[in-house]
């Protein structure tokens, strides 16, 4: 069988299908990662096709706007970027697709992949890599600092998610999604976050349920498959230098602020000043050197890329933004 996997975002994204695309192959599979431009060169060394989805450049743009981790423009910035994509990921899918051979597996803002199984009838599931993603009306993802909605009679939370759905998601998206589903000939669809992002086929939910524990309300064709742990290490040792540096003394306390952060420049300097001011030596894990600070102490150095099964045994505690 062909599998066709799309993943949508930075490295945080790409590397949990990449394992996936692995395992697949070591079983007889042919697969293809449809993915930002950037991915190439991870996906070619894990012995996967690459198919490139935009440029190397609107890749970096994305990354740049300032809206990007901005509390409330964040998500819409990215809903558009996805609503730019549609016509060419359709048109990757469609070439790759060999009719009775393939399943698609996307993820959840891959919409072009959820067009494409409503038109061509493909096998495909959606993969969900956090709890965030599913809604319900019983225990609810935290999705702000310290406001748990759980609490909240039922109907308040339906409501809470009907406007959030209305003056939020939808309108960042759905404009663009329907106009393209319009030319397929699809219906148009609403409320693209509460039930159609999933496949009707299968969902699966990339963690265990100690860690997001399934809700009635769910939907009853997701499986939990846990924690995908694959980090390149196959293809990656800790460099020379980071190896010197956790041998030289106490295990650092590593930070990062996610793969696809180029603007936390205030998260770095907070971690080297609050590491030294606790007597902690510091380790730095970002791509974008620019946002370190430039005279780093000794107790600190930076790395942009390490994998975790190598490095987190080596270390005191990890400061994520997760």
């Amino acid at each position: 069988m062909r599998f066709v996997l799309t993943p949508v975002g930075s490295g945080g994204d790409v590397h949990p299908y990449v394992g996936i695309g692995r395992e697949l192959r070591r079983r007889g599979h042919d697969v293809v990662l449809l993915a930002a431009a950037p991915f190439r060169g991870l996906a070619e060394a894990a012995g996967l096709t690459f198919r490139a989805v935009g440029t190397e450049e609107d890749y970096r743009r994305g990354l740049e706007d300032p809206d990007l981790w901005h509390p409330r423009r964040g998500l819409g910035l990215v809903l558009n970027v996805v609503g730019a994509h549609l016509r060419e990921s359709y048109d990757a899918i469609e070439r790759l697709h060999v009719p009775g051979r393939t399943v698609l597996v996307g993820h959840a803002l891959a919409f072009a992949t959820r067009c494409f199984e409503e038109t061509h009838g493909v096998p495909s599931a959606t993969l969900h890599l956090a709890p965030s993603i599913f809604r319900s009306e019983h225990e609810q993802p935290h999705v702000a600092p310290g406001f748990d909605p759980t609490p909240w009679p039922r109907f308040l939370k339906r409501g809470l998610w009907r406007l959030v759905d209305r003056f939020f998601i939808d309108p960042s998206i759905a404009p663009a999604l329907n106009a393209f589903r319009a030319e397929l000939g699809l219906p148009p669809v609403r409320r693209v976050f509460h039930d159609w992002m999933h496949s009707p086929n299968r969902v699966i939910a990339l963690f265990p349920d100690w860690f997001g524990r399934p809700q009635p309300d769910w939907p009853p064709q997701t499986r939990l498959a846990g924690f995908p742990l694959w980090d390149a290490a196959e293809q990656h040792d800790l460099e020379p230098a980071l190896e010197a540096f956790l041998d030289a003394g106490e295990p650092p306390v590593a930070f990062t602020p996610g793969t696809g952060n180029a603007q936390a420049p205030g998260f770095f300097r907070t971690a080297v000043e609050s590491a030294a001011g606790s007597g902690r030596r510091a380790l730095l894990l970002t791509p974008f050197r620019g946002q370190v600070p430039r005279d780093l102490p000794s107790s600190a150095r930076h790395v942009p890329y390490a994998p975790f099964s190598l490095l987190l045994p080596r270390c005191a505690a990890l400061v994520h933004h997760g």
